[in-house]
């Protein structure tokens, strides 16, 4: 692990400088598999554990920075002090960006959540544009819903990048941040005033477990992990939860990206759009024994990162060659089962044998041809593309259709990975998204009011996506967050506007409010490094046109 995390720190200072472009960096290797810079590696994290903490937050992800951050810029009174603690070695959860890819160790790629949306994704795109001042740029050029982060070219940061600044800024206001410090248990300690007080305890290096003393405790986890924790403390013992807490379950999902030193799509303008094969709507797919046999494609010409060189002679890249879930038709219940296609379910399982880290703690792997599963993989995840574009009579040029990729990123979002339990949430009931209603006589009915605060009498708040009523989002995260910093008395955020604040609180909630709905602020997209390489890519069409007549008698399968 100290060689591990070594490797991790100098190639982290590699990209901070900047390696020349024309010249390889190759990644280091532990063993087969390819060590990329982990995101949200925060410096600054604290090692000495404090006894007290006026707030303890569970979790690092964006929810819980989020926690930290508006208890102590929107304090009314005395500030508290916030510890808060991350299981692993990073914040951002589930938003997990991995950088430092590719042939020349620039390519960003975001395992995770990656994207928001315009005027719906209230506080993420406030905090991504008004207060962090983020740069963002449409996520498909083909749509104005979608924003993502990029930097001054804009080239693609990592969604992660606003967890990381947020997290600098808490801690620049008194947050105290720890990393590699996960929380096994909360118990409620013997009443000795009228302040309610919890004994947190937190495992530190060598497993020694450290008691820190809160009055109030933020779970930011998704559900698995939360229930290990409550069912670990006494507080399971002491009072009953709220039963909303038990009715999110969790959707597994699968990504897969393939590097290319030419990013032929670039070359042939196809800059957004889909890859689907085989048809998911197909009948016939829903029986075939070939679902298992081959990776499945359901890739997005947009979403990978790329970047040419100075006089766009060149590009290379990372190809989106899957996303999936095992949500099916009517998604609130397609995870348990019901109304969902074998396809569905095939997506995430296929790549089960291919992400296994020799860090447990990892969903993801970084492969090359080198082993038999990478050179497995990769070999079939390309023939597998060229065939499809043959089919749609759109051939990839030679000499790129007969080139293979070098390296795959393969990430699986699935129950056992411990600290999050799954890719995203639904509710079990069906019900999507849940309600959002302080009037409501089953609390099952109504998981966000409900399990917010899900101990009668208790200082013990929830927030995360799996409870929210944005599932599947960052933005859930942060609704209920807010809402907790709330209820616990924080003034209102600067960042957006009164009217916009309400929109996102829990009494006059209204997602589908047209005031709700409204763009924060228009887009200035310029012309970026990206747009302006696209044009002027010094790839001929004609060229391309004459190499794709030699593709296109290559018969599907075959090379």
């Amino acid at each position: 692990m100290e060689r591990f995390s070594a490797v991790l720190v100098a190639l982290a200072l590699m990209i901070l400088v900047g390696a020349p472009a024309a010249r390889a960096t190759a990644m280091e290797k532990v063993g087969n598999y390819l060590l990329p810079v982990e995101s949200g590696e925060i410096e600054g994290a604290g090692t000495a554990v404090p006894k007290k903490c006026d707030v303890v937050v569970v979790g690092g992800g964006c929810g819980g920075i989020y926690s930290g951050y508006r208890l102590l810029s929107g304090s009314t009174v005395i500030k508290p002090t916030v510890c808060t603690f991350e299981a692993t070695n990073r914040v951002g959860g589930r938003i997990f960006s991995i950088r430092g890819l590719g042939k020349y160790a620039d390519m960003t790629v975001d395992l995770g959540a990656y994207r928001y949306v315009d005027g719906r994704h209230t506080l993420v795109q406030g905090l991504v544009e008004n207060l962090l001042k983020l740069k963002y740029v449409l996520y498909d050029p083909s749509s104005t819903t979608f924003r993502k982060i990029v930097d001054d070219k804009g080239d693609d940061l990592g969604f992660v990048t606003f967890v990381e600044e947020l997290a600098k800024l808490s801690m620049s206001l008194g947050m105290k941040l720890f990393l590699n410090s996960p929380v096994t248990k909360v118990d409620r300690m013997p009443s000795t005033s009228s302040d309610t007080q919890y004994s947190v305890s937190v495992m530190g290096p060598g497993g020694k477990v450290m008691k820190v003393v809160a009055k109030h405790v933020i779970f930011n986890v998704p559900q698995r992990p939360l229930m290990r924790i409550l069912q670990n403390s006494n507080l399971a013992r002491i009072t009953d939860w709220n039963p909303a807490l038990d009715m999110p379950f969790p959707l597994m999902a699968a990504k897969m990206y393939l590097y290319y030193d030419d990013a032929w799509w670039v070359y042939m303008n196809r800059l957004n759009g889909t890859m689907n094969d085989p048809n998911t709507n197909n009948a016939t797919t829903f029986n075939s024994s070939s679902l298992f046999i081959t990776p499945p494609l359901r890739g997005r010409y947009h979403d990978g990162d790329w970047k040419c060189n100075a006089d766009n002679s060149k590009c290379h890249g990372m190809l989106m060659y899957t996303y999936a879930s095992d949500n099916g038709g009517t998604f609130s219940r397609g995870g348990q089962g019901l109304d969902i296609s074998p396809y569905n379910g095939v997506v995430p399982r296929f790549y089960w044998n291919y992400a296994v880290n020799p860090d447990p703690s990892k969903p993801y792997v970084v492969l090359d041809m080198a082993s038999n599963s990478g050179k497995n993989l990769i070999m079939a995840a390309h023939k597998k593309v060229v065939d499809y574009h043959i089919g749609i009579n759109v051939p990839i040029p030679e000499p790129y259709a007969s080139t293979y990729p070098s390296q795959a990123v393969v990430v699986v979002w699935d129950p056992q990975i411990h600290w999050t339990g799954g890719a995203w949430h639904s509710y079990k009931n069906g019900i999507f998204g849940s309600a959002v209603s302080t009037n409501y006589s089953d609390p099952r009915n109504a998981v966000p009011v409900a399990s917010i605060k899900p101990f009668a009498g208790e200082n013990i708040w929830v927030a995360n996506e799996a409870f929210s009523a944005v599932q599947g989002w960052a933005e859930g995260s942060l609704i209920m967050a807010e809402n907790v910093v709330t209820q616990m008395g924080a003034a209102a955020p600067t960042f957006i506007s009164p009217e916009r604040h309400a929109c996102v609180l829990h009494p006059t909630y209204n997602y589908n409010a047209t005031l709700c709905a409204l763009s924060l602020n228009p887009l200035v997209q310029g012309v970026t490094r990206r747009s302006a390489a696209a044009a002027a890519s010094s790839i001929a069409l004609a060229t391309l046109q004459a190499s794709a007549k030699l593709a296109s008698g290559r018969k599907l399968g075959t090379f």
